[in-house]
């Protein structure tokens, strides 16, 4: 019974996937979903309460997975880095980096509902949020630098607030645009070096320190 089950939500959320990636969520029918699932809409509720259910069944992970990677932009991952100014740190956050766009273009469907079909649904405002907490961890960070590296030149936390929105945009750029996988790498490459050395810039420091 318990394969039955599984086997009914697959089914569902392969409908409710195409439905939602061809409508948006907001004109998405739980009518349709149901019937290009071969079920009733009341056999659909017992396994998934309402629409926005269905939806968060297909980016929750998406989610978790991509907050678990704007918090290595916090001041906790830096303190565990031996040198966060470093050629060494930046080679790893490249790193960080192609796993995630890895895991983005493995589950690039999951992203396009999230930045282009979320409109109306309890994760609407994901990006916001995301370029916020991504914003937050990069000001916390910037700041605990200056402290570690006694700097004192004055920093505006709107300049940082602009880059670290820039760096969220890039990511979403490879989805909108379909980019292949060279492709995003060369590009998210570019603009990774790009950020890096600025960063440095404004910090005052130099990428051996």
């Amino acid at each position: 019974m318990a394969d039955i089950s599984e086997a009914t939500k697959s089914k569902i959320l392969q409908s409710a996937k195409k439905e939602f990636l061809e409508k948006g969520f907001m004109s998405a029918s739980l009518r349709t979903i149901a019937s290009n699932a071969g079920l009733t809409t009341g056999a659909m509720y017992r396994h998934f309460r309402d629409k926005d259910a269905l939806f968060c069944a297909l980016v929750d992970e998406a989610i978790d997975t991509t907050l678990s990677v704007v918090r290595l932009g916090g001041v906790e991952h830096h303190r565990n880095v031996e040198n966060p100014a470093g050629m060494v740190h930046s080679e790893e956050e490249k790193v960080h980096t192609f796993e995630f766009l890895k895991y983005m273009l493995d589950n690039r469907d999951a992203f396009v509902l999230l930045f282009t079909k979320s409109a109306g649904s309890s994760h609407e405002n994901f990006l916001e949020e995301i370029s916020d907490l991504y914003t937050e961890n990069v000001l916390g960070t910037i700041k605990w630098m200056k402290k570690k590296y006694g700097i004192k030149k004055p920093i505006d936390d709107m300049a940082i607030h602009v880059l670290a929105n820039a760096t969220v945009n890039a990511f979403i750029e490879v989805i909108l645009h379909n980019m292949g996988r060279k492709e995003a790498e060369t590009f998210l490459s570019n603009i990774m070096e790009i950020f890096h050395f600025g960063f440095l810039h404004l910090l005052g420091l130099s990428s051996g320190e």
